[in-house]
């Protein structure tokens, strides 16, 4: 093969490569949005839209051919998500493994929430402390320092620290149990 025929061959790949990248950015999220939206599960939607992307790098030579290529992605998508559906209700195993897989997506999702929302009311709830009780709750609880230790940096007998962290854990106690229906 000539150097010339050679760096043709190299400018097509290339060509093909970006564009195949273009369409992969353009497309992959709101695919991955239709995918999860049909099949119901993140994992499975990802799986789909891998599959659906591979299979089109396959095809890159066509992708010229193709008139509508949003039109021929969703096409794509829509029937692997159709296979999969059909593999879930004919294989048990696939579907018992489907169903046992999407309800733990469900909890994780549901315990996110629910950790991100004691977190926020903890953090709003420690905001309201005063100054000393604060320093003095963030020394203990998030630096790890013992009461004897917090005395010495504050210059506090450990007395008064004992009192003070006491007082700020009932009081977050308070707070965000008041605040967060799980707790």
């Amino acid at each position: 093969m000539g150097e010339y025929q050679e760096e043709k061959v190299n400018d097509t790949g290339r060509r093909q490569q970006e564009q195949f990248s273009l369409l992969f950015r353009q497309y992959e999220h709101r695919l991955y949005v239709f995918a999860c939206n049909m099949v119901q599960s993140e994992l499975l939607a990802r799986d789909i839209i891998q599959d659906v992307f591979i299979k089109l790098w396959i095809k890159k030579d066509d992708l010229e051919e193709i008139t509508n290529i949003e039109q021929y992605l969703y096409f794509m998508v829509r029937n692997k998500v159709i296979d999969v559906l059909r593999k879930l209700a004919n294989d048990r195993k696939l579907r018992d493994e489907y169903f046992r897989n999407h309800q733990w997506q469900e909890n994780k999702t549901i315990e996110i929430v629910e950790v991100k929302e004691f977190q926020l009311a903890l953090a709003e709830a420690i905001s309201h402390l005063p100054p000393q009780r604060r320093i003095i709750y963030q020394l203990s609880q998030i630096n790890g320092m013992s009461r004897e230790e917090i005395a010495r940096e504050l210059q506090l007998s450990p007395h008064t620290v004992k009192n003070q962290l006491t007082a700020a854990l009932s009081t977050l106690r308070k707070f965000v149990s008041s605040h967060l229906r799980i707790f």
